[in-house]
């Protein structure tokens, strides 16, 4: 029997009670993570996701109590939650808040519940994300061995948990863009290229990526007693799916942006104007000139039509790196001579790499920063070409918050 990929999703940025603030980034990273599994890997929703008002504790707690009904010993799950969360200050236990919660503690979800639902679950792998406060307190301390041997991996048992952060608040990010967690996560799945990638794979990236940028650490383990046998979910592209790498003219790569970068721009709202699109042909990705054909996948942006929506200057705070040959020191606010910088383009010794974008103050290099919970998010991307270099700061400059996209917006002139 074939094995089949489930998803329940369950995101909630607002809640009944004033009590809990309102989220700005759950269900816009919910509804990212929910396409990226359903046209790539091939997941299938086990129900409509539960937003806001539909999270309610009855509603929540009835979900997962349903997925023992139907799923068997070969089917794979993940019960992605994204919401408020709360410890209790004496037992250090921890819970999901639904969106009908008050203050009382018995309207909370503890981890219990869940714990203890997931044990009457039959299936294969169940893979429990929680992007929330405190998240952490759902894990052990134990760690099972790693290993790249997929088959091996997917042949026994597992239940896992990733979760946000440890036992510690965790940031929902700036508006409109996403929580951090949730960012490094949905770019994982997103931008990946391999057939076929291990639990410990996307964790090890994911952790990474997000205690690079934040002050919240996210953690991966086991739980225990709910039938974990030391497997792990393993994520294949769905077949039908699977495209080769573009064949590109030469000539067009120094002119055209990468087809992954392209992407990421379409998913960011960039307008169609691009003479030249990516398109499908027999399950293959071929560029071509524009002609609206329904195989379009998205734009192959040149240059210049990147440029358009670059600022011409940027501010400069006590929040910005000056670049040096071998790193970056933080301005302090007594070095804050000159309020703008220029942006542009440069080749450094820092990497090996073609291209790094920066931007240019009175004749120094500098890097931006966003501030957001007091993280870092460099200005910095590196590039094999000067349009991938651009198309890359755009995408940056979009999530630091210095530009959006509207359909009635007009390019940076």
């Amino acid at each position: 029997m074939k094995q089949k990929n489930y998803m329940l999703v369950i995101a909630i940025d607002k809640y009944r009670d004033n009590l809990f603030p309102t989220l700005n980034n759950a269900k816009l990273d919910a509804e990212r993570f929910v396409k990226v599994m359903k046209e790539k890997y091939g997941f299938k929703l086990v129900q409509e996701p539960l937003f806001d008002n539909e999270a309610s504790r009855k509603n929540i707690v009835e979900a997962i109590n349903h997925l023992s009904s139907f799923l068997t010993e070969g089917d794979n799950i993940v019960i992605y939650f994204a919401g408020h969360g709360a410890i209790h200050s004496k037992t250090k236990k921890g819970y999901w808040i639904p969106s009908d919660a008050s203050q009382s503690v018995s309207d909370y979800i503890p981890n219990s519940t869940v714990i203890d639902s997931i044990e009457g679950i039959e299936a294969k792998h169940i893979l429990l994300i929680s992007d929330s406060c405190f998240a952490g307190t759902f894990l052990t301390q134990s760690r099972t061995s790693d290993t790249n041997h997929y088959k091996k991996l997917a042949e026994h048992k597992s239940r896992w948990l990733i979760a946000s952060g440890r036992e510690e608040l965790v940031s929902d990010g700036q508006p409109g863009v996403g929580s951090p967690f949730a960012i490094s996560l949905n770019n994982y799945f997103e931008k990946n290229i391999a057939n076929m990638f291990s639990l410990t794979e996307l964790s090890v990236e994911v952790a990474k990526e997000v205690g690079s940028i934040s002050k919240q650490q996210p953690i991966f383990a086991h739980i225990e007693g709910v039938g974990h046998a030391g497997g792990q979910m393993i994520f294949e592209i769905a077949v039908d799916l699977v495209t080769n790498t573009p064949d590109v003219n030469p000539d067009l790569k120094r002119i055209v942006v990468p087809f992954d970068t392209a992407i990421e721009l379409q998913r960011i709202g960039i307008p169609q104007k691009s003479i030249f699109g990516y398109y499908t042909s027999n399950k293959k990705t071929i560029i071509k000139k524009f002609d609206g054909a329904n195989d379009f996948v998205c734009s192959a942006f040149i240059s210049d039509e990147i440029m358009e929506w670059i600022p011409e200057e940027i501010e400069v705070t006590e929040n910005t790196y000056l670049a040096r040959a071998t790193g970056y020191d933080k301005i302090a606010k007594s070095q804050l001579k000159y309020a703008y910088a220029e942006v542009t383009f440069q080749r450094t010794g820092i990497t090996d790499t073609a291209y790094m974008s920066i931007c240019r103050c009175k004749g120094r290099m500098v890097a931006f920063s966003m501030t957001t919970d007091n993280t870092y998010n460099n200005l910095i991307c590196w590039g094999q070409s000067q349009v991938e270099v651009a198309a890359l700061m755009l995408i940056r400059l979009y999530q630091e918050g210095k530009i959006s996209f509207k359909k009635e917006q007009q390019p940076v002139t």
